[in-house]
């Protein structure tokens, strides 16, 4: 059930350096590539790193809240997750414009279920199994950070009580967040470049996707790049998807 998409560049400038190499993966909204706003700056941009240090610290400040979410006991039912998806390499957090279905309601793959407003635009979130909206945890006009579970859904029609009873509280969509924390002062060790760049995060391709592996870059560092052109190609977790 794996898929291979191709991942555009949403601004103008130089592709300075591959922090995730073809065949690696990373987790989504991890930093795998920097780009340069001016061809001379290059050169300062690779050796800086990924020492944006802004760009990690989101990560270190999440991790406090997984014992918060740990501590709604999971429903012992099956359900899965919406998670808040990366709708842009540069988008950090999500706000919720209005969702589409109330609690309780029956939900089909493919069906657009919410309205997110990312730093880009306004975009319809689909669902991606079939289901019920057993419980909206990030309601219309609260934002949510890329990655944390916006709602959940129930298999069964029956255990929708049981599951928004027990909240937010699969621990281990929280786990991911604290284990990136020690992964911070790493990154902050790599002094950042006194220039402007930019980063290509991994995107979140699907609501459940939760690392993207890179099969090929179809840029070299040093290449030119436009806005809306593919540099790289990402596994991921989904075979349909709209482009």
């Amino acid at each position: 059930d794996k898929a291979d998409m191709d991942v555009e560049a949403f601004e103008d400038g130089f592709l300075a350096k591959i922090i995730t190499g073809e065949g690696e993966s990373a987790p989504v909204g991890d930093v795998v590539a920097l780009i340069a706003v001016e061809e001379s700056d290059i050169a300062a941009i690779a050796a800086g790193g990924a020492g944006d240090t802004a760009a990690s610290a989101p990560a270190a400040e999440e991790a406090p809240a997984a014992p918060a979410a740990a501590a709604a006991a999971a429903p012992d039912c099956e359900f899965s997750q919406v998670d808040m998806p990366a709708l842009s390499s540069t988008m950090k957090e999500g706000k919720v414009v209005s969702w589409l279905k109330a609690e309780g309601d029956a939900i089909s793959s493919g069906e657009a279920i919410m309205v997110v407003e990312s730093d880009k635009a306004d975009m319809d979130v689909e669902a991606f199994e079939d289901g019920f909206l057993a419980k909206i945890i990030t309601g219309e006009g609260e934002s949510a950070p890329v990655g944390d579970v916006v709602a959940l859904i129930a298999v069964e029609e029956s255990d929708i009580a049981a599951i928004a009873a027990g909240g937010a509280g699969d621990t281990a969509a929280s786990a991911p967040a604290a284990e990136e924390a020690p992964a911070a002062p790493a990154a902050a060790a790599a002094a950042a470049p006194d220039c402007e760049f930019s980063q290509v995060d991994m995107p979140a391709l699907s609501s459940t996707m939760k690392e993207g592996k890179v099969v090929s870059w179809l840029k070299a560092e040093g290449d030119a790049i436009s806005s809306g052109e593919a540099i790289m190609v990402v596994e991921s977790d989904k075979a349909d998807m709209d482009v």
